[in-house]
């Protein structure tokens, strides 16, 4: 007798007692014992003490005494292993003590003994999901969809289907997800069979009907399926008629990147004919115009538009884009005029001097005097700045800032004409941090000159003035320039710390290759130091003495500097000092010692991630690895950007040195093309200026017998070396001249 009917039995035999017991018991007429025909076979006993342990594991669950009722069950399966009961009884519990493989090999013990079972299959898939088996989550699913059973129960059914469209999903295997979700989505379409299952709410059913063939038809795009895109996208709106004005908006870009542009653009206005917030739409319509050849319209249209909705400042500015683009520059002024001042932003001044700036050197000096203006206004200390001057002016530098073109031209026109003799103070600041900013070094040394000359130089910003100042012709290599700078300042500054002067005239003079003059200032640095800035300058030292190739003394006081200093940071400090020390000297197993003992400490290291990672691709070790610590070196310098809550779009990006680090090792691993598009992108950063990343791309280029491309890069980093960007290497330097050479033959 199997379990179940051995249930049905006890059950039978529940009810009997409880109608005796509600009859009058009579002692004279005592129930006779039941007494087999024949004792029961070993089997038989087996299988009735397999099902009291099942009992008793149903119990232990009520009681909440999850390892008890395990026990119970594995015990019931042990006696009886041929019914499924126990060993499905088993499954959540393994699963909530998270032994998920012991719970999928009981989910295949299942499978074995019942084949039929869907649950079972549908439990299964959901370990192999989580245990991240796609393949096989996939299989146990679509087994369990073939089951006979299954047309019984609808409501399983669709769970089942969405979960295979999950599984599909997650693979990125959009057309078969699509095909999954479209059989829930049947099922959805008759909610009679559903609420026949349970309490489904019809309106709920349908809703979700809704839901999935709008899922369906964005997988069937993904898919480029676009008949079956637009189909399913067309049931949705049957289903919720509410919603069919916004999935208009999706079919026309079904439509759009089938290249039916007629048709998306009549769904794209049916969408606009609600009035929507957003301007996208709008745009779309624009950008459909133009690939109509209907770009006459757009003006017209776009004005009809914002004349209805004259509260909605984005299809305002839309509308003013496009009068500019149509070369109707007094409409568009106009409307950026007004939209900056209702709510002076970036986007409304980055308009209207997009329009100033197409009138030449008299536009340009507009957008400077109305700079000027608003700065001095907004930084006045006599009077203290309206609420609203003080948005016009960070709305109006904002849009300089962030726009490179408009940038540029306002250094370059302010330039031209000397303006810092006629602009105010904080203008001409403005202007020398704008410099900087986008590399414009020369611009950005008179600029910072002029500010340091001003009667408004005090406490508050000449520590900054010759900070900037100074990194302007430290990155120039303007060596003589920065000792001058660095002198007068020692001399007549008189709110900035002299350890900034010492600091960067010590790196100058190394940089002219007079070390003992630079140790000398280092020194100096050194003796009026604080605790916190001594070890600073101990390293300063330490790089000077590498940069005169003075190794030994390099290295010995790198190890003194260990013996003094215990935390973990100083400790990696000193470690990354003396690991460039032994790379100068060509030391590279000691430099790679070094990294691996700062990795220890700081396993997420940006730098010493990727110094080692090189080091690993320069000499064609370890190649997986150092790709994956070049790779986590670039996240770790992601994410440190990205806490800063100043960050914007044009600072975030990576540094050329550590894109050049993995296109390296892409190349030494043989994928050349992918090293091509790594270095190339490393060149084009803003801090490119090493010659080794044109090294390293000219090599690319050789490879792909790109000789043209290979000899311009390498002749690249040959200027880069004249020009002292990089200390000279001179074994490097044989080596690319040896490669133009070959070249030319």
């Amino acid at each position: 007798m199997t379990i179940k009917r051995l249930l049905v039995a006890f059950g039978m035999l529940a009810m009997l007692a409880g109608a005796a017991r509600a009859q009058p018991m009579v002692a004279a007429d005592p129930p006779k014992l039941y007494k087999p025909k024949q004792p029961p076979t070993r089997r038989e006993m087996e299988q009735r003490d397999a099902l009291h342990k099942y009992v008793e594991g149903l119990l232990h669950e009520i009681d909440e005494k999850a390892i008890d009722a395990l026990k119970a069950f594995e015990e019931s399966e042990r006696l009886d292993p041929s019914e499924t009961p126990p060993i499905k009884a088993q499954v959540p519990l393994l699963i909530a003590m998270n032994r998920l493989s012991d719970a999928l090999a009981a989910t295949e013990r299942v499978r074995a003994l019942d084949p039929g079972d869907f649950s079972i299959c549908y439990t299964q898939a959901k370990l192999l999901r989580t245990l991240a088996k796609y393949p096989e989550a996939i299989a146990a699913l679509e087994a369990g969809l073939k089951s006979p059973r299954l047309k019984d129960h609808p409501e399983a059914a669709q769970q089942m289907y969405l979960e295979l469209g999950s599984q599909y999903e997650g693979l990125e295997k959009f057309g078969p997800a699509a095909d999954a979700y479209s059989k829930a989505a049947d099922i959805l379409e008759h909610p009679d069979a559903l609420m026949a299952k349970g309490p489904f709410p019809r309106e709920a059913i349908l809703a979700r009907a809704a839901e999935t063939h709008e899922k369906i038809g964005q997988l069937y795009r993904k898919a480029k399926r676009h008949d079956d895109a637009l189909a399913a996208l067309e049931r949705a709106q049957k289903h919720d008629p509410a919603q069919a004005a916004r999935i208009s908006f999706i079919m026309a870009h079904v439509a759009k990147e089938q290249g039916n542009l007629k048709q998306a653009l009549a769904f794209v206005d049916a969408y606009l004919r609600t009035q929507p917030l957003s301007t996208d739409p709008h745009e779309m319509k624009v950008e459909l115009l133009r690939s109509l050849k209907q770009t006459d319209k757009i003006v017209p249209w776009l004005e009809e538009a914002a004349a209805r909705e004259r509260f909605n400042s984005a299809l305002q500015m839309l509308l003013a884009n496009e009068l500019l683009a149509a070369r109707q520059p007094k409409k568009a002024e106009a409307i950026y005029k007004k939209l900056a001042e209702e709510n002076p932003t970036p986007e409304a001044y980055r308009g209207l001097f997009r329009v100033y700036k197409e009138e030449g050197p008299a536009g340009m000096a507009r957008i400077l005097g109305m700079l000027d203006k608003v700065i001095d206004r907004a930084k006045s200390d006599e009077v203290p700045a309206s609420l609203g001057t003080v948005q016009h002016a960070k709305a109006m530098v904002g849009a300089v800032r962030d726009d490179t073109e408009l940038a540029t031209k306002l250094v370059e026109s302010a330039f031209r004409q000397r303006a810092e003799q006629e602009l105010k103070f904080d203008t001409v600041y403005f202007l020398a941090v704008l410099a900087d900013r986008h590399r414009k070094a020369d611009e950005a040394e008179r600029f910072y000159r002029a500010c340091l000359r001003d009667k408004n130089v005090g406490p508050k910003n000449e520590a900054i003035l010759y900070s900037g100042l100074l990194r302007v012709l430290g990155r120039a290599r303007k060596h003589d320039a920065v000792v001058e700078v660095c002198l007068d300042g020692l001399k007549s500054a008189k709110s900035t710390n002299p350890l900034l002067f010492y600091s960067d005239i010590a790196r100058a003079l190394a940089g002219q290759k007079k070390y003992d003059d630079a140790l000398a200032y280092a020194a100096k640095g050194d003796e009026e130091a604080g605790d916190n800035n001594r070890l600073l300058f101990k390293l300063l030292r330490v790089r000077i003495l590498s940069m005169a190739d003075r190794f030994q003394q390099a290295e010995k006081e790198c190890e003194q500097l260990l013996k003094k200093h215990d935390k973990p940071g100083d400790v990696v400090e000193v470690r990354y000092v003396l690991s460039n020390v032994y790379s100068a000297a060509k030391q590279h197993a000691k430099s790679e010692e070094q990294l691996k003992l700062i990795l220890k400490i700081d396993p997420l290291n940006a730098t010493a991630n990727n110094d080692l990672g090189y080091l690993w691709a320069d000499q064609g070790r370890n190649l997986e690895e150092a790709e994956n610590m070049i790779r986590a070196a670039l996240e770790a310098d992601r994410l440190q950007r990205r806490r800063n809550p100043n960050l914007t779009a044009d600072d975030d990006k990576d540094s050329a040195a550590y894109v050049d680090s993995l296109g390296w090792v892409l190349f030494r691993r043989g994928q050349v093309d992918e090293a091509r598009k790594e270095l190339e992108r490393a060149a084009s950063l803003d801090d490119s200026n090493d010659p080794v990343i044109y090294d390293h791309l000219g090599d690319v280029y050789a490879r792909l017998k790109m000789n043209g491309e290979a000899v311009r890069a390498w002749q690249r980093a040959l200027e880069l070396y004249e020009t002292g960007l990089r200390q000279k290497e001179d074994d490097r330097v044989r080596d690319i001249q040896r490669k133009l050479r070959e070249a030319s033959k």
